[in-house]
């Protein structure tokens, strides 16, 4: 026989369980992370820029797929923020199913994913050292982006956990 005061206690553990899912502890978790992992990205792409493996005309591109001519600040502007926005949603999204034992691995592969577009976007002629250069910084970058963003992440938010 089942008291009262188990099956309240059942269905409420129940109610919980549905209401998991991405909310905005999620999204400003995801934000946070994609703060933190811009940041941690930034000293490698500068390196590389200053080492001449990144142009900043790449960037500029950016501005000119949106319609706003070629402007660097414009497209360093949609460049950061899709690294505190639209990635770190996508991450939400998508996250839990990468490979990896911790969020922080998963977020690891998830930036070294979005590191292939990166190579192919951000592409401007590199030949020889530089494209060595140009590839082995960017992808180091993308690895830290995709760790700082896992790690914020799995701290704050409330990750599900899929068996993948």
């Amino acid at each position: 026989m089942v008291d009262a005061q188990t099956e309240t206690t059942s269905q409420v553990a129940v109610e919980r369980e549905e209401a998991k899912g991405i909310g905005v502890r999620e999204i400003s978790s995801s934000a946070l992370g994609g703060v933190v992992g811009t940041l941690a990205m930034a000293p490698f792409l500068g390196i590389a820029w200053l080492l001449g493996a990144i142009e900043p005309e790449a960037f500029a591109a950016l501005a000119t797929i949106v319609g706003l001519g070629s402007s660097f600040p414009i497209g360093a502007f949609i460049f950061v923020g899709g690294g505190i926005v639209t990635l770190p949603i996508l991450f939400v999204s998508l996250g839990m199913f990468m490979p990896g034992r911790t969020v922080r691995q998963k977020g690891a592969v998830f930036g070294g994913i979005m590191w292939t577009g990166f190579i192919v976007a951000f592409f401007t002629g590199q030949v020889g050292l530089t494209l060595v250069t140009y590839l082995a910084l960017t992808l180091v970058g993308h690895l830290a982006y995709g760790a700082a963003l896992g790690s914020v992440y799995g701290r704050l938010a409330d990750v599900p956990e899929y068996q993948v």
